[in-house]
């Protein structure tokens, strides 16, 4: 990939994994997985970019951390308890929000239970004709008041006043009542049955369950909550992705991150609220309805017992699912996030896809894909639809006794007809409740499951934190690689007791033949990855007591694979130094044999090249990267494979302004084409994690058995 500026990102993740391997045939390239052997043939080499391995390849070097690898594993209630504890205290901050919004929700309650009482005014004192203010049942204390101020009033005055106070609650809270009289307040974007699909509307979570001004206020003052610590939690975690280390990201992980930003970070609207406000307002408005009917109605004890029998029953049927639905809810995201890794692959490389005629093998890569993660959502759907029939059976069976139970209290002469209207109001908020408090262990699982994910990209260590807080201004006397070695997590050595010193002024070129180790040599420079032994040193500083940000910007990068931008030339070539004036864009430009094609552009420098540069050649790519690597002050600049794609005049025109660069910093250039090696200080030869010989061209030359002779004389055939 191209040259990232090291001093403006320092976390970059641009590259997959550290080359190298002990073995001969075959080795994997860095930053992508593409095989290279002698006996595989072109086309097997482009196909094995397009398709994944569900396995660890032959390196065996692990695709994901593993923390990763433990998304996979079910999840104990304990651990979902510290879950629960966990995102709470990542919304903790905005506890004040989150408190007004309890309080409006405390409110919309209080409102919706007084207002069934005019309802039986109405009937018992207007229609039935009773004296205002008798009733077999007595008003609780908070509608007692209202009922007091209606002694003396005729039927229609207080037909009057009922209509008054229902027209202000229609205008506060808009209608109440269940089905189609149940006035809410939300908005929510079309969505399918994914979890997808469904996570723009987490991300924008907020609802009332009255409309009217009271509820337009709770839902945008929701609104704006939801928007804060949704995009704190996305930007950190993105954040965190940026700052893991650059071995962290292969192919097949990319489209799991994607899916772990986008699609799994929503759900900390749902436990927020489902934890917070939905469990207190329900709680609080069960206590008021349970407490009303013992007041107004202990005259029907059946009445009373059901209200009490009601909660329990209908939570556990709710907690004897979870751990089902925990399972099935892990299966479904991980499913989902292969989906989308498959998604992003085929569409990243679709000129190999399509070049090689490879569209139906991804399409029925995707399909498959797509069809398992239909297939466990659904899994996950069914444990739903389960609970809301068993819920359903439960609240049907509570409602039809209530009626004949209340049918009998009027007719016994223990209740009076306007009785009948607040009760079917207050057991059908009762069920709608109890059953909203069921459903939220329930559905907390499937939150929680994307709440780990989350957590465990925090969780992971990053680079400054691998790092000391030293810094150092520049680079006065070298570079010292002292007894380095480097295995990969799954104990494949790759790297072993070398040592290299480069001077400032110094171009020290790194040969061998592939999986020989010389990129992974180069990666532990800018503290790619960390050796496993031995220690890398600027003017005699550990690079691991530097801070990883002060690191960076002493060493730029420029990757065999160059990295473009969807921004301006002079924007792609600035990320090398964001402080380059003009001038001295032109001068790297020039000397990286950029300037011409750059000129010829629409636009020059201002010419925007578009997602990955894709109107540029492979050449013009590669020499925009070295432009970027150029441009920079840091004291050292490594160069992969610089050469390979250009042309044989430009890429003298690259070797002599390299004889400029190394009179001003440290040059470490890998490369396989002697006219570019020629040319260094010294030629360190890496032969299976070992440096065998090191010396200037001449030197090394008459050495008969050396193996830079045996190099040399095969370029040469």
């Amino acid at each position: 990939m191209g040259c990232i500026s090291l001093r403006v990102f320092d976390h970059s993740s641009v590259v997959d994994h550290p080359p190298g391997t002990q073995r001969a045939v075959p080795e994997r390239r860095p930053c992508c997985s593409l095989w290279t052997a002698r006996s595989v043939t072109p086309r097997q080499q482009h196909l094995s970019v397009i398709c994944r391995s569900r396995s660890r390849d032959t390196n065996g070097e692990k695709a994901l951390s593993d923390k990763e690898n433990m998304s996979a594993e079910p999840i104990s209630t304990r651990e979902t308890l510290n879950l629960v504890a966990r995102s709470l205290r990542f919304v903790w901050p905005y506890w004040p929000r989150i408190l007004i919004q309890l309080i409006l929700s405390f409110i919309g309650i209080a409102m919706i239970l007084f207002l069934p009482w005019p309802l039986k005014i109405l009937i018992d004192y207007v229609i039935m004709g009773l004296p205002v203010g008798y009733s077999p049942t007595p008003f609780p204390p908070y509608i007692q008041p209202f009922v007091d101020l209606l002694h003396g009033m005729t039927p229609l005055e207080i037909v009057w006043v009922v209509i008054a106070v229902s027209c202000l609650g229609i205008v506060l809270i808009g209608s109440f009542g269940n089905g189609s009289s149940r006035d809410t307040a939300d908005g929510n974007l079309a969505q399918g049955l994914d979890t997808a699909t469904q996570s723009e509307n987490r991300a924008n979570e907020a609802s009332s369950r009255v409309s009217g001004l009271l509820g337009l206020f709770e839902y945008r003052f929701q609104l704006k909550t939801t928007h804060r610590f949704n995009h704190r939690l996305r930007s950190l975690v993105f954040q965190r992705l940026l700052a893991l280390p650059m071995n962290r990201f292969s192919d097949e992980s990319v489209g799991d991150a994607v899916y772990r930003v986008m699609y799994d970070t929503p759900a900390i609207s749902k436990v927020c609220y489902d934890i917070l406000v939905v469990p207190l307002s329900n709680i609080f408005l069960i206590a008021v309805v349970i407490w009303t009917m013992q007041y107004s109605y202990a005259s029907v004890p059946s009445l009373v017992l059901l209200a009490w029998l009601a909660v329990p029953m209908l939570l556990i049927s709710s907690l004897l699912m979870t751990g089902a639905t925990r399972r099935r809810s892990l299966a479904s995201r991980k499913a989902g996030a292969n989906t989308t890794a498959t998604a992003e692959e085929g569409l990243g490389n679709i000129r190999a896809v399509q070049s090689l005629g490879a569209n139906d093998r991804q399409r029925d890569e995707f399909k498959r894909d797509s069809n398992e993660s239909f297939s466990r959502y659904r899994s996950f759907v069914w444990m739903n639809v389960i609970l809301v029939g068993l819920q359903a059976a439960i609240a049907c069976g509570l409602i039809l006794y209530v009626f004949f139970d209340i049918a009998e209290a009027i007719i016994g002469g223990r209740m009076s007809p306007g009785d009948a209207g607040p009760l079917y109001v207050f057991f059908g908020q009762l069920l709608l409740s109890t059953l909203a408090l069921g459903a939220l262990w329930f559905k907390l699982q499937d939150n929680l499951v994307g709440m780990r994910r989350v957590f465990q990209i925090i969780d992971q260590q990053a680079d400054h934190e691998r790092h000391g807080k030293e810094t150092l201004e520049t680079v006065r006397e070298g570079l010292k690689i002292d007894q380095v070695s480097y295995t990969y997590p799954d104990g494949t050595p790759v790297l072993d007791s070398v040592s290299l010193d480069a001077r400032v002024g110094e171009m020290i070129a790194l040969v061998g033949t592939t999986g020989s180790g010389k990129t992974t040599l180069s990666y532990l420079i800018p503290a790619f990855i960390q050796p496993t032994a031995g220690r890398v040193l600027l003017d005699g500083i550990d690079t691991r007591q530097l801070s990883v940000g002060n690191l960076r910007g002493l060493v730029s990068f420029v990757f065999q694979e160059p990295a473009i931008f969807n921004d301006t030339v002079a924007n792609n070539i600035r990320l090398g130094n964001s402080d380059a004036s003009d001038a001295d864009l032109t001068s790297a430009a020039a000397s990286a044999g950029a300037l011409s094609f750059i000129r010829d552009l629409p636009e020059g420098f201002d010419t925007l090249l578009g997602r990955n540069g894709d109107t540029l050649s492979v050449g013009q790519k590669q020499r925009l990267a070295i432009a970027r690597g150029l441009v920079s002050q840091s004291p050292v600049l490594v160069l992969d494979e610089p050469t390979a794609a250009l042309d044989p005049e430009t890429e003298n025109a690259l070797v002599q302004a390299l004889q400029v660069e190394r009179e001003k910093r440290i040059l470490i250039v890998i490369a396989h084409r002697l006219s570019t090696i020629r040319m260094a200080d010294r030629i360190c030869v890496v032969d299976d994690g070992r440096i065998v010989e090191s010396g200037r061209h001449e030197e090394l030359m008459q050495n008969p058995s050396g193996a830079y002779r045996r190099f040399v004389e095969l370029q040469l055939g």
